[in-house]
């Protein structure tokens, strides 16, 4: 693989500060992620208990007797702490350092495993990352969205507003209005604006927290399979923060 003084250029810091986002060069070798492919259906089978809070279907009531539509595994680190240990995440952290211009060693961290299942695989909804966070307290950074399978736009690839990250945290719901349903969307995004990032297995996609974004159903016979990391730096405190009141409905 490159080194990471190749892999980001000024290209990938212009289009992540101008555009919220920045379509990345592969970042993972065939044998990382076959190995990556591994751990992920391991976790998935293993792990896939609604008790323990690490495991949810972001898109559905966790009492739905229903196939989980979009599964969800938070910090799949816990399980499996070689995932840190490896080349995707020593280059993912200097990615992440470079593009915030924070120290690696003062950048905090968390993996998520999003699965978009074959054929019935639910939308992710327009939403801010941004919109899930406490506003009493301020933190920058970034996702670093990792494919292990093709993404297109009917498998359910990311897609962008670009620029969106320059405006406000926009006003979000629960999905179905239900604030039982762990996932949000926003109506403020005007769906036409979206600009979609398919990507190669292994390929990459870094986002800013406040860029919104939003990935289709998967309407193909794949699975479609996002291994995520997310940076931030210190946390600020914020002395006059704004209502999120669809926080506080949970």
């Amino acid at each position: 693989m490159e080194a990471m003084e190749t892999v980001i250029g000024e290209e990938h810091r212009a289009a992540f500060r101008d555009d919220g986002f920045a379509s990345l060069p592969r970042l993972v070798d065939d044998t990382e992620l076959e190995w990556l492919r591994g751990v992920y259906d391991r976790l998935f089978s293993e792990n896939a208990d609604f008790a323990t809070g690490d495991y949810f279907d972001i898109a559905a009531r966790q009492d739905s007797d229903q196939p989980a539509r979009l599964p969800q595994i938070v910090r799949p680190e816990k399980f499996v702490p070689e995932l840190v240990e490896s080349a995707h995440f020593q280059r993912c952290r200097a990615i992440a350092a470079r593009l915030l211009e924070i120290p690696e060693d003062e950048l905090d961290f968390y993996g998520h495993a999003i699965s978009k299942p074959a054929n019935y695989g639910a939308a992710t909804p327009w939403h801010q990352d941004e919109g899930y966070m406490d506003p009493r307290w301020r933190r920058r950074g970034l996702s670093i969205w990792t494919t292990l399978d093709e993404a297109t736009v009917d498998s359910g690839c990311l897609h962008y507003v670009p620029g969106g990250h320059l405006g406000p945290v926009l006003p979000h719901r629960h999905i179905d209005g239900d604030d039982r349903i762990r996932g949000l969307v926003t109506d403020a995004v005007d769906p036409a604006a979206g600009a979609p990032v398919p990507l190669a297995p292994g390929e990459a996609v870094v986002h800013a927290l406040r860029a919104p974004h939003y990935a289709g159903p998967n309407l193909t016979g794949q699975p479609r399979r996002a291994y995520v990391l997310v940076f931030m730096g210190p946390v600020e405190e914020v002395t006059d923060p704004e209502p999120r009141p669809w926080l506080d409905e949970r």
